[in-house]
């Protein structure tokens, strides 16, 4: 699906903004934001430096995640401004009215329940009940509001991911926040301490995961017609209730008592690591699934083509997701060097529209002459095929853990670099391949060493 197409069956460019839901879809908006200024606006106004900070650190860390996220369904993008609607509805219209929600659900649980608890079991309960319904309504919007959008199970996982994102990201500026106010000074140092946990330790297993796995659920309800409606109605409360679930277990005091004994902070810190390695994967189970349910129909008619000026075998495995993808720009780089990375890409981009240009019965004469061009541009560079082929080596892990270890040992990054400016140039003049772990543990290791740095300099300026 494109945007293209988005816009035709919307009927005109700008159709979506006469019909009467997008109006509602509009106030919704405006009445959450209301809810949100009047909560923090105070706070944000007092603490401008805080707030500047927290809002910068959690708009880029969205941004990263939004092109993960993005790259999921990489054979039919969805459309950019579904995207956006999406982003909105979690981080405004679903934030703003869980704090009124959450604030309603703890006092019945105060009246019902004991004061211990409240305290203990609260969050556990008030968050993924009214937090995980508001977002699956915008799920289900976001359907009843572009249903033509929606034509894969995996559609609506990636919907509900970035509904589950704009929540995450609105959360987590949030929480900073309240770690100002608590520290009461108008200082970065506590956004940099919620940033590093809430962003870099808890963010692959938070709300974009919860939503993903309930969008999953939804799009399966509606696209499903050859099911019964019992059987699609029981799929989509089955999947709010994992994604009820997966938020339960991470809210929950779960592992707390069992992780008490370990020393020091090595306890949560288990204890965090066993819940978020277990709702992560359910998350990457379920997306395998689903997205072999898309890719095998999509990519079935460019493999019987068997053209391998098209598309070899390998390169239609290599489209799958977006780490064969990445793979394969990584060996292409290794035999031609930077110039070869962008050839590959845009043969990935052009055989994925041919791909399902095939499907729909549509080819185009212009996708397969893009193919060919960026095959004999690849050709010219050394590089007989865009393979995702991947080795593991010794090497590859040694890089990756000198580079989780500089986010406490800076001086470590020159593990990474010495790794990546040895193996690739001797790859190079031998022709072979090299562990795609050597680039992640350089990158890795940046951003990490950044951290550190950005969380040194704002303790040595005494803003922590």
């Amino acid at each position: 699906m494109t945007a293209v197409a988005g816009q035709a069956a919307a009927g005109g460019r700008w159709a979506p903004l006469r019909w009467p839901a997008s109006w509602l879809f509009v106030a919704l908006t405006v009445s959450g934001a209301v809810v949100l200024a009047g909560a923090f606006g105070v706070v944000a106004a007092r603490n401008p430096l805080a707030t500047t900070t927290a809002v910068v650190l959690f708009t880029l860390h969205g941004l990263v995640f939004a092109l993960i996220l993005r790259s999921i369904d990489y054979l039919e993008p969805e459309p950019v401004w579904m995207l956006v609607a999406a982003l909105i509805w979690g981080g405004v219209i679903a934030a703003g009215n869980a704090l009124r929600a959450n604030v309603a659900l703890e006092s019945i649980l105060t009246k019902l329940t004991s004061l211990t608890f409240v305290r203990d079991w609260a969050a556990a309960v008030e968050g993924p009940t009214d937090e995980e319904i508001l977002k699956t309504l915008g799920i289900v919007a976001l359907v009843l509001l572009a249903r033509r959008n929606v034509n894969s199970v995996l559609d609506g996982l990636v919907y509900g991911a970035f509904v589950g994102l704009g929540f995450q990201e609105v959360e987590n500026v949030i929480y900073s926040l309240n770690a100002v106010v608590q520290a009461d000074v108008d200082s970065a140092g506590p956004v940099v301490q919620t940033f590093v946990v809430r962003g870099l330790l808890a963010g692959l297993w938070s709300h974009t995961v919860y939503s993903a796995i309930a969008g999953a659920g939804v799009a399966y309800a509606v696209l499903r017609t050859d099911r019964s409606w019992a059987r699609r109605l029981g799929v989509a409360l089955a999947a709010l209730l994992a994604a009820w679930s997966c938020h339960f277990l991470w809210n929950s005091p779960l592992l707390d008592s069992a992780t008490g004994g370990l020393p020091g902070a090595y306890g949560p810190l288990f204890a965090v690591l066993v819940k978020g390695a277990l709702i992560l994967t359910l998350f990457l189970v379920l997306l395998r699934i689903v997205r072999r349910g898309e890719y095998r129909p999509l990519t079935a008619e460019l493999a019987a083509r068997g053209d391998p000026g098209l598309a070899t075998p390998a390169e239609i495995a290599a489209l799958r997701t977006a780490r064969t993808r990445r793979s394969a720009r990584w060996n292409a780089f290794v035999a031609g060097g930077l110039a070869a990375i962008r050839p590959v890409r845009r043969l990935q981009r052009a055989q994925a529209d041919l791909a399902v240009a095939l499907n729909q019965g549509r080819p185009s004469s212009a996708i397969v002459d893009r193919v060919y061009a960026q095959r004999q541009r690849l050709t010219q560079l050394g590089v007989v095929e865009a393979t995702g082929a991947r080795r593991s080596s010794i090497v590859g892990w040694v890089s990756v853990a000198a580079a989780v270890l500089c986010l406490f040992f800076p001086f470590l990054l020159i593990v990474p670099i010495g790794v990546f400016a040895w193996t690739v140039p001797r790859a190079r003049r031998r022709g072979v391949a090299v562990d795609p772990k050597v680039r992640t543990g350089l990158v890795l290791g940046l951003v990490l060493t950044a951290v550190w740095l950005i969380d040194a300099a704002a303790r040595s300026a005494g803003l922590g």
